[in-house]
């Protein structure tokens, strides 16, 4: 999704802000879990614009991204706790920890639940939380007081997309937006070639107990993504269509060699766009 995000920045000429990514010295902004406040790296120059867009993983912070990015719209998007667990564990390298494991996510998962159900006192450490702490939302509590905090958040967002529909999630960023088909035309990145076993049955009841806060905040907006698209002002279908035509025709056309600009961006991974959107930093640093 940030690919989408930066590429569509750098076509309107809109400067992004950072989270803590290293590259060389323009790490912009500084937050962490517990922060209220971001720390913001501004620059004095009178022509310096501010920040148009931000598009990173980063803690949810209305009140600092409101006073980071003006009048913006806010927008995430959400995976399957148990795809997000399983992607991260093989993309982040964790499988290697069990070199002699015959299934290393169940092996993994089988270690987080045994502590997370041998001692209650670390219940809110050992569980799995991605979405709940990214959001802020309530590790303690009742269900009904988590789900008051959901729909809390649901009023502030201006639309959550999920990866799993994520064709379908563009064309509702596109009418949110008011963009035109060829904003939200991608290339798929990242594929991850290592063997993954499935999930076992084991390893998804599991999941479901560790991870039920995460998984009763998807259950929630997968609920709201599929009301959306019910509501939506045109004719999705057919849109969805011209869409994926469209995608097949890019996709196509730059996939043989072609060194064209906007090929390149197309083609571009979140780092590489990243630094493209740097270059325009250098003018203001005076």
């Amino acid at each position: 999704m940030s690919s989408v995000i930066y590429r569509y920045g750098l076509k309107n000429d809109l400067v992004a802000a950072f989270s803590p990514i290293q590259l060389e010295h323009h790490s912009l902004i500084r937050e962490d879990e517990t922060s209220e406040h971001y720390i913001i790296q501004t620059y004095n120059c009178s022509d310096f614009p501010g920040y148009n867009i931000l598009a990173s993983h980063i803690y949810y912070n209305r009140p600092a991204m409101e006073e980071l990015v003006k009048n913006a719209k806010y927008v995430t998007i959400l995976r399957s706790p148990y795809t997000h667990l399983k992607s991260d564990f093989y993309f982040t390298g964790k499988y290697l920890l069990f070199p002699n494991a015959i299934d290393p996510l169940e092996e993994f998962v089988t270690y987080r639940y045994k502590l997370f159900t041998e001692d209650s006192g670390q219940r809110e450490t050992t569980a799995i939380q991605h979405y709940i702490r990214r959001f802020r939302l309530p590790m303690s509590g009742d269900s009904k007081e988590k789900l008051l905090a959901i729909e809390q958040l649901d009023r502030e967002l201006d639309l959550v997309m999920l990866t799993e529909y994520y064709d379908e999630s563009l064309l509702l960023l596109k009418k949110l937006m008011c963009w035109d088909f060829e904003d939200i035309l991608y290339h798929k990145m990242k594929v991850h070639k290592e063997y993954q076993p499935p999930l076992t049955q084991k390893s998804i009841d599991m999941i479901t107990e560790l991870a039920a806060d995460d998984i009763q905040c998807y259950n929630y907006f997968n609920e709201t993504f599929w009301k959306r698209i019910e509501n939506y002002d045109g004719d999705f279908e057919a849109d969805l269509k011209t869409f994926h035509s469209l995608l097949d025709d890019v996709n196509n056309i730059c996939k043989y060699g072609n060194e064209t600009s906007y090929c390149q961006l197309l083609f571009g991974d979140a780092d590489y766009l990243r630094r493209k959107s740097l270059e325009k930093y250098e003018k203001w640093i005076c």
